[in-house]
């Protein structure tokens, strides 16, 4: 351990000696404050912190072989109560037995400020006096001046700004590169280090100390073409690619960088690596969006649109006919609304729902429209979603399904739970329901209880399937009386037939006309006959006071012999 010096310029010459001749970096950054900054003779080398020049000098330690120090002048500059100058040259030699012949003339400026009562140093520049210069004897005047200092100060603070800019507003970090296959390191800076949660000796360990080793394996094939792209063109290059960090963590980072040629004429890549993590998720996002609404449009069978509320546009999104091998157009509808109602596209019931759905105003899921197509209606379900500004409704999408077949299907399930499995005939569920809607408006109707006199005979002599004939005889009887009379099968071998207003006047002869078919069917040697009873809704308000009349009339009817009507008298 050298003996500490006390004054600037014996501090500035054992730095020099340190460095290059022993090799005693420890004694170097000793000398150091920790705002510290340092210019090196190589243009990659500028680094402001002790830390950082730290790492920087530990890394090349084992690269860089003890040398002669020869020639050694040392001035000092404009030295106050707390500051001091110094500059010096000196020549710096490789020993043969390092199998190196290097000799560089070397030029020096310290800037020193006194803490804690020592001379620390601030700021230290090294340089190599070019060639064409090596002659003069003017390089390090004994006297620079205060002008001289005050501008080295000023120097000073406009790099040390630049480099807290730097370091203040990049979330990643610095680092340098040899121009080989693996882009060796030859610096990292400790913000790098400290961004991705390693040490040093930890992210050096990691990435094998190469920048192709940092880089995520399934990036790196791309990584490599944009840089390879980018050097085809020039020496700055652009990539973006991942890398893993302590944690397991992965970090897309934006590696921007140039390519120089050092004093030594070699290709040095110098880099800054920016974390784009939130930005490349967003984009990634934007993607799978993009990807799942052109896999959507092209399987849309039906019709995707956007309504805009404030420009009454629309933007829809069909196939031709609703063919899957017709391509998907997009079609623009302005006044859309204005539109509706004065074409023919929608039905005119429900275009008040179409639009108070879109407008937000109708709380559904879905609603269901009629739309033209061509010659005829279909069946549209309507379905969407809001978007919102501010709370206000600004914008609707949606689609639009063709629901015709299943809206059809539907229609039929339901008409079949109100019909008769074997006649197809109304059931008496759907006789109640019809006619006590129908009570309600009129009075002047009739009502008809229709049996077939001995039907057990024909079952038990003939078998069902001749009965279920019988039936189907009777059930044509009735659908031949006229479409628009109700007619319903209310049991066994029942039948109800209701008349409305208009009908009921000629209730007696539509009893008489199916008393004149009846007869015409015979079974072996059975005739079919009928017993028949009628009521009018004059004198019944409700569809069980009307049933129990007729059914009154019809049971009349049977005791006076079959085959004939009976009227209820009131």
């Amino acid at each position: 351990m050298q003996k500490q010096p006390s004054e600037p310029i014996a501090i500035a010459e054992s730095i020099i000696r340190a460095f290059y001749a022993e090799r005693d970096i420890a004694y170097v950054l000793d000398q150091f404050l920790e705002e510290v900054s340092w210019i090196g003779p190589c243009e990659h080398e500028f680094f402001r912190g002790k830390q950082a020049i730290s790492d920087y000098f530990y890394s090349g330690s084992r690269e860089v072989p003890s040398c002669l120090l020869e020639d050694t002048v040392f001035y000092l500059d404009d030295e106050s109560e707390q500051h001091a100058g110094v500059m010096g040259r000196f020549t710096v030699r490789t020993r043969g037995e390092d199998c190196m012949i290097v000799e560089a003339r070397q030029r020096c400026s310290f800037l020193f400020e006194k803490h804690n009562g020592r001379w620390m140093v601030k700021h230290l520049h090294t340089s190599n006096i070019y060639q064409e210069m090596q002659d003069s004897d003017e390089f390090f005047p004994t006297t620079v001046g205060k002008l001289t200092y005050d501008y080295m100060q000023e120097l000073l603070r406009e790099k040390t700004e630049v480099i807290d800019m730097i370091s203040s507003n990049i979330n990643g970090g610095l680092k340098g590169s040899n121009d080989d296959a693996q882009f060796s390191y030859y610096y990292v800076s400790e913000g790098l280090c400290k961004f991705l949660g390693y040490t040093y000796d930890e992210f050096m360990e990691m990435s094998g100390g190469t920048a192709v080793g940092a880089v995520y394996p399934p990036d790196l094939e791309a990584a490599l073409q944009a840089c390879a792209a980018c050097f085809a063109k020039g020496p700055s290059y652009s990539a973006e690619y991942r890398i893993r960090k302590k944690d397991g963590t992965l970090v897309w980072m934006l590696d921007t960088g140039r390519k120089s040629v050092d004093a030594d004429g070699e290709t040095k890549i110098n880099s800054i690596l920016t974390d784009i993590t939130a930005m490349k998720q967003v984009e990634i996002e934007r993607q799978v969006e993009r990807e799942r609404y052109r896999i959507a449009l092209e399987n849309i069978t039906d019709v995707m649109f956007e309504y805009d509320i404030r420009q009454d546009a629309l933007v829809k999104y069909e196939r031709r006919d609703y063919d899957r091998k017709n391509p998907v157009e997009k079609v623009h509808i302005d006044s859309y609304f204005e539109t509706l109602e004065e074409g023919e596209n929608v039905h005119l019931d429900d275009i008040g729902t179409l639009k108070a759905y879109m407008l937000g105003d109708l709380h559904a899921e879905s609603i269901d429209i009629r739309l033209r197509h061509k010659t005829e209606w279909k069946w549209i379900q309507v379905q969407c979603s809001y978007i919102r500004e501010e709370d206000e409704i600004i914008r609707c999408i949606g689609i639009w399904k063709d629901i015709t077949e299943e809206k059809l299907k539907m229609d039929s399930l339901i008409d079949m739970s109100k019909r008769d499995a074997l006649t197809h005939l109304y059931n008496q569920k759907s006789a109640q329901e019809h006619i006590s809607q129908a009570l309600k408006t009129q009075t002047s109707c009739a009502l008809l209880i229709i049996d077939i006199d001995n039907f057990k005979t024909v079952n038990d002599s003939f078998g069902h399937l001749q009965g279920n004939e019988m039936l189907l005889s009777m059930t044509r009887i009735l659908e031949a009386i006229g479409k628009d009379v109700f007619t319903a099968r209310i049991g066994g071998d029942e039948f109800l037939l209701f008349l409305d207003e208009e009908q009921a006047v000629h209730a007696q002869e539509i009893a008489q006309r199916m008393h004149a078919e009846a007869r015409k069917i015979t079974l072996h040697d059975y005739q079919l006959t009928l017993s028949i009873g009628v009521a009018y809704g004059c004198f019944a308000d409700t569809y069980q006071k009307l049933f129990t009349r007729a059914d009154m009339a019809m049971y009349e009817a049977k005791r006076k012999g079959r085959n004939r009507t009976a009227v209820h008298a009131r």
